[in-house]
């Protein structure tokens, strides 16, 4: 499986706006729309929406050992999974054990849109993954100025 689209929506940038760290910085949403370039087994569908209110390192081991008789999709899901952790991360100063997974959808979704003629061409159905992240955003850490 290839990761073929991961859109980050609603995105927050903190670090330009240096009024809002002055602030005790309260739980942001972060979500993430992956589109699969291959159907995800029922297994795997299943064990995603159980992950509703979930820590984010829990989700990530039941990946580990979950999967561990099927590694293309356990390599696809880890992928997945590191990349929206390691956004949030850069983007928010945020901690690992500080994201929650608030909510899961998955939908299916037209493999291509190609319209002809005003018509949607009939094309294999894909799995449209929808992640909503919790995370709690720290305030950066202010590095002390090393004497010489």
């Amino acid at each position: 499986m290839n990761l073929s689209v991961l859109r980050e929506d609603e995105v927050h940038l903190f670090e330009n706006n240096e009024t809002q760290f002055s602030q005790d910085l309260g739980p942001i949403l972060q979500t993430f729309n992956i589109k699969c370039e291959e159907r995800l087994s029922p297994y795997a569908k299943s064990i995603l929406l159980s992950w509703k209110g979930k820590p984010f390192y829990c989700a990530n081991e039941d990946i580990l050992y979950l999967f561990k008789l099927n590694r293309t999709e356990q390599n696809f899901l880890l992928r997945i999974l590191h990349s929206m952790a390691i956004f949030l991360q850069n983007g928010t100063c945020t901690n690992l054990f500080d994201i929650s997974i608030y909510s899961v959808n998955i939908a299916e979704a037209p493999k291509s849109n190609h319209v002809t003629n005003d018509k949607v061409e009939n094309h294999a159905l894909v799995d449209s993954v929808t992640f909503k992240l919790k995370c709690h955003v720290t305030r950066p850490t202010e590095k002390s100025e090393i004497p010489w």
